[in-house]
């Protein structure tokens, strides 16, 4: 089976992450008489029917993460090592660490969902702080390749686009690390207002990837079955008429 639709995966992930956001500005700004316009984004002070809707809205998101992160460093395995027959260098390793701090800061995005308790808060601030920063460090990466790689998988337009984007959240980032734990530099609206932009950079960068994706597809998992050969000990395929044979008993 070929999966032609994956260019869905980042809008999906969207729709969940932008859900999450709704469900705290519901269960935290409307029912909590908090401000509108800037609803406390990061307050924990929301029913408990709320936080298990925004854990696991926040869950879901994370999964698509990751998934997108691995998509894309086997796209690009595929594009540039299988279709131009680039050689495996640095730029494969590159891609392939940035698929794994895609899978960091999802882990850690997971853990800021469901320790929203505030026993756990140290949990939660150290794993707000890490996974804000895995994620800049994400995008940052992925700008950067998606722009050093020649031929590129999208247009320059879009690089310009996204380096825009994670620039404008580097500043919001920074900003809100020199001054969330000062009173006296920021009102608590502007800190707010700075992780609202952190967050919306982030997500509007990801769904971008669906440009690359709408010309990729992949295969879905193969499964092959083994068996012990009868004259040695070595591990043997089944035969093509006996893996046909499986596939119709199966049907």
């Amino acid at each position: 089976m070929v999966l032609t639709k994956i260019w869905l995966i980042p809008i999906f992930y969207g729709l969940c992450a932008i859900s999450a956001t709704a469900t705290k500005y519901f269960f935290v700004s409307l029912l909590k008489s908090y401000p509108h316009i800037l609803p406390f984004l990061a307050s924990r002070d929301a029913s408990l029917f709320g936080e298990c809707v925004f854990a696991h809205l926040v869950s879901y998101s994370a999964f698509l993460l990751m998934l997108i992160a691995y998509i894309r460093h086997r796209q690009t395995v595929e594009y540039y090592a299988h279709r131009l027959g680039w050689e495996n260098s640095a730029w494969r390793v590159m891609s392939t660490v940035i698929a794994g701090i895609g899978f960091f800061a999802a882990l850690c995005i997971t853990v800021i969902a469901h320790c929203e308790d505030p026993e756990l808060s140290i949990v939660h601030d150290w794993a707000d702080t890490i996974a804000f920063s895995s994620g800049l460090l994400y995008a940052w990466s992925q700008a950067v390749l998606t722009w050093a790689l020649v031929p590129r998988m999208c247009t320059l337009r879009v690089c310009i686009f996204r380096f825009t984007i994670v620039l404008i959240e580097t500043v919001a980032f920074v900003f809100y690390r020199f001054v969330k734990d000062d009173k006296n530099l920021s009102p608590a609206w502007l800190l707010e207002a700075s992780l609202w932009i952190i967050a919306i950079c982030f997500h509007v960068f990801i769904i971008t990837f669906f440009i690359e994706l709408r010309f990729s597809y992949l295969h879905s998992p193969k499964v092959v079955f083994v068996r012990a050969a009868a004259e040695n000990s070595d591990r043997a395929p089944i035969l093509r008429d006996e893996e046909d044979h499986l596939n119709n008993n199966l049907h």
